[in-house]
């Protein structure tokens, strides 16, 4: 049998990404979608713990019980929590390199990274959100699928709004574009849409994500 796995920081990723691979092609029958959890479940989500536990799955290739490997985490802020594209690039794949995976002198940007092994290892996939170049999130990425004119407008209220909030209790330099999704997603039809729902609904334009799409193809096809 056949094991592809996907590997994401944590549950609201796992909705939306499910659903984006259902979009392109890849059902759940052919990638699994799994969190740090799913690997060890005393060690909670989020991308340290993705990265933590990263070595129990490269085990597993090692052993052959994975055919293909996809890995996605938010690159996050400087200089906050080892944040950044390049510092969550090179915590990532300092691992693989512990493995012995090819690991190229410059990241792809923009297009995501499949891993080579010398041993003919199962390849891995690396996709650092938003775009595989820049600094940010899922949020991020997010906001950049958001086409048309009623949801811009509510996306730059949302913002407007932040900006002028009489105390501001979270971090804006990190999570300012996590506060305007969430608000944007509060003032929907269905007030709190899911990510996954916003993309199934075609409220998300799945063609601003070509380059995510491609990644995703080349990793489990």
């Amino acid at each position: 049998m056949t094991v592809n796995l996907l590997y994401v920081e944590g549950r609201d990723d796992r909705d939306f990404h499910q659903s984006f691979c259902k979009i392109v092609g890849l059902k759940d029958v052919e990638v699994k979608i799994i969190t740090p959890v799913d690997l060890d479940a005393d060690s909670g989500d989020g991308w340290s713990n993705l990265i933590n536990n990263l070595p129990i799955l490269l085990k597993q290739i090692n052993a052959g019980s994975i055919d293909k490997l996809g890995l996605i985490l938010d690159a996050d802020f400087p200089p906050d929590d080892s944040g950044g594209f390049i510092e969550r690039y090179t915590l990532v794949t300092s691992k693989l390199n512990e493995f012995g995976y090819n690991i190229p002198v410059k990241p792809n940007n923009n297009k995501g990274e499949i891993f080579s092994h010398p041993d003919n290892l199962p390849s891995i996939g690396l996709w650092i959100m938003p775009n595989h170049k820049d600094d940010g999130m899922l949020e991020n990425f997010i906001e950049s699928l958001v086409t048309h004119e009623n949801q811009l407008s509510l996306l730059a209220y949302a913002d407007k709004s932040i900006k002028n909030l009489p105390i501001t209790l979270f971090n804006q330099k990190l999570h300012s574009t996590k506060a305007k999704i969430f608000s944007w997603r509060a003032w929907q039809k269905r007030p709190g849409l899911p990510l996954n729902s916003a993309l199934n609904k075609g409220i998300l334009d799945r063609t601003k994500a070509s380059n995510f799409e491609k990644w995703l193809n080349s990793v489990f096809n």
